[in-house]
């Protein structure tokens, strides 16, 4: 009976352990795509504007493309990712 509680024990304490498949809580989603976790407000409104060009109606913040690597990177990321979607 002890062995049995222990290894119920065990095998819960290892379970906890283990990593979810999802996204996590904080993850960015836009159009069912998981951009990551902790993006900020300038991120996100590249991804935005990149999928709107993916879509065929361009979109783009020339001055934040520019000028902020936040925006660049989400505008670059989303137009690969929404790109035939």
């Amino acid at each position: 009976m002890k062995n049995i509680g222990i290894s119920l024990l065990v095998g819960l304490f290892l379970t906890a352990c283990t990593p979810s498949s999802g996204p996590s809580y904080n993850s960015y989603i836009y159009n069912g795509i998981d951009f990551g976790s902790n993006r900020n407000y300038e991120f996100k409104q590249g991804v935005q504007d990149a999928c709107r060009t993916a879509d065929g109606k361009y979109t783009k913040n020339r001055e934040l493309f520019n000028n902020n690597i936040s925006y660049r990177t989400g505008w670059e990321d989303g137009r690969i990712q929404c790109k035939g979607k």
